[in-house]
């Protein structure tokens, strides 16, 4: 960790390189290349920093989603080998790590400016302050569900202070973590709901936020549509049931308090307008590298989206006009042959990622929040945690606005024609199919929770198997593997982030184990 916060600017200074001649970089000038600092630009920052774990980078998907996290919630395939489970190892996922530090390092400059403003500059500057603090939660959430306890409220402090000896941060528990979050998401939405902009801040939002294009309102509902996220999170399991079923009733049953993302037209995405945002070649790279290894089908979700109006959007047919996934209980070797079938026999039998919707659309945006993820929330609190609604109306909404959503991706792309979607008696009557399909109205909200979620947030994806155990997957022992025979529980912390906050690594060090189960897991 000292030495994550020791080059956090060096190597933010190289992240944030690349953008040069666009007027992007007058509009969002990265903080660290400033010579004053201000709220508006230090919220961007934040921003920025958490750029490359939001779009759809290289790193993001190669190094650390296809390969081990896609793989452990089966949105993709894989054939079977040896560590299969351990992805790219724990020296890759100090990326992932080190990026979000990167994140909270911003996030502390901004914080440390208001500690001498006057009330009134406080006031006139608190949406900054807000905004970058709901993106941090956001990024924070699936870094406590991916590892557990994170060291943060005691982390990256060592810019402001200067001081090395009191810089290694403990760890907080996860669930206190989860427990700040959903107290101070509610207090967000509390200062958001009387908040009056001057028509300076006004402007500074409308500059500097390429988010929400600088509409309060919007990160207001992103706000309590990220905290019905975590409220649902630990709402089925664990020591925080009662707080988050709680705060999901409240929410749900005062929707003029607390605004949540209604429709797909209010998705919180990163759309790649300018130079510093385009995702170019990264998602190409990050789904085609290695020979198509990182971008197969597979067998259940090309299962269960058999009859579905996103399958052909979603996937390639292969050779023979059909969609086929990797069984991961076939035989290796079987598995292998087909894999490597010579072009001359019809090349890899089993089919990719769709090309236009994703690998090479490179207008493919960053996704935070979608409407449909809210419905479905909906839809569970509903039919499980006593918010009085209707679950089969909140569920054939979300899979109708899931299908729109994808096909909205499918027109960004300019690789291919875009596909016409379905039309809206179509997609009811396909929704309304999909409430009786199957054991149980769990089931079905949670697999369909899962197929969103999907490949364009695959972390997500895990959470919810994890979570519920829907749908059920099925899974090879990696024989030769001794501390990863099987799809982990959570990631073990990264070699830098024990070597260099060895001391406080201890605290957690016990319990640092692929199946230590997280607190809210089934």
């Amino acid at each position: 960790m000292k030495k994550i916060i020791i080059l956090t600017n060096i190597a933010l200074l190289l992240l944030l390189g690349a953008c040069s001649e666009s007027d992007f970089d007058s509009r969002y000038a990265d903080p660290d290349k400033t010579s004053s600092t201000s709220p508006e630009k230090l919220m961007t920052g934040v921003f920025k920093a958490g750029h490359e774990y939001t779009m759809p980078s290289y790193y993001r998907y190669f190094t650390f989603e296809t390969q081990q996290i896609g793989r452990f919630a089966q949105t993709l395939g894989w054939v079977n080998s040896a560590g299969m489970y351990q992805g790219m190892g724990e020296s890759y996922n100090d990326s992932r790590w080190t990026n979000f530090y990167k994140m909270l390092t911003q996030y502390r400059k901004l914080e440390n400016l208001f500690v001498n403003y006057s009330e009134k500059e406080k006031q006139d500057n608190e949406i900054f302050l807000l905004c970058a603090r709901i993106f941090v939660y956001d990024h924070l959430q699936q870094m406590v569900d991916i590892w557990g306890d994170m060291p943060f409220k005691e982390a990256c402090f060592l810019p402001l202070t200067g001081v090395v000896e009191t810089s290694y941060p403990s760890y907080d528990r996860d669930t206190d973590l989860y427990k700040t979050m959903l107290d101070d998401l509610k207090a967000i939405n509390a200062s958001m709901s009387t908040m009056n902009l001057s028509g300076l801040a006004s402007i500074q939002m409308n500059q500097q936020d390429y988010i929400n294009g600088g509409n309060p309102a919007l990160w207001r509902k992103y706000c309590n549509s990220l905290r019905l996220r975590v409220a649902a999170r630990v709402s089925d399991q664990g020591s925080l049931t009662s707080e988050g079923r709680a705060a999901i009733k409240e929410m749900l049953e005062s929707p003029a308090l607390y605004p949540v993302i209604d429709n797909n037209s209010e998705n919180v995405l990163i759309v790649p307008k300018s130079p510093d945002l385009e995702v170019k070649d990264w998602i190409r790279q990050g789904f085609e590298s290695w020979a198509g290894s990182c971008n197969r089908a597979s067998k259940i979700m090309i299962d269960e989206l058999t009859g579905d109006p996103r399958l052909e959007i979603l996937f390639d047919k292969n050779t023979e006009g059909d969609y086929v996934g990797i069984d991961p209980l076939m035989v290796s070797t079987d598995q292998q042959k087909l894999f490597e079938r010579p072009t001359a026999e019809g090349g890899n039998f089993f089919s990719a990622v769709d090309s236009a919707t994703f690998s090479r659309n490179e207008s493919f945006p960053g996704i935070a929040m979608t409407a449909a993820e809210v419905d479905f929330i909906k839809a569970e609190a509903y039919l499980k945690w006593g918010a009085g609604g209707d679950a089969q109306g909140a569920f054939e909404s979300a899979v109708t606005k899931s299908i729109e959503f994808y096909y909205y991706l499918n027109s960004l792309g300019g690789y291919r024609r875009p596909i016409a979607a379905p039309d809206s008696s179509t997609l009811a009557t396909f929704a309304t199919s999909k409430w009786n399909a199957y054991g149980s109205k769990e089931e079905a909200v949670a697999t369909q929770k899962w197929l969103h979620f999907g490949n364009i947030q695959m972390v997500q994806a895990w959470n919810e198997i994890r979570k519920t155990n829907y749908p059920t997957l099925g899974f090879t022992l990696d024989i030769g593997s001794l501390d990863c025979p099987s799809p982990p529980l959570r990631l073990r912390y990264t070699t830098n982030e024990k070597s260099y906050n060895f001391e406080k690594y201890k605290e957690v060090q016990a319990k640092d184990s692929y199946y230590e189960k997280p607190f809210w897991a089934k």
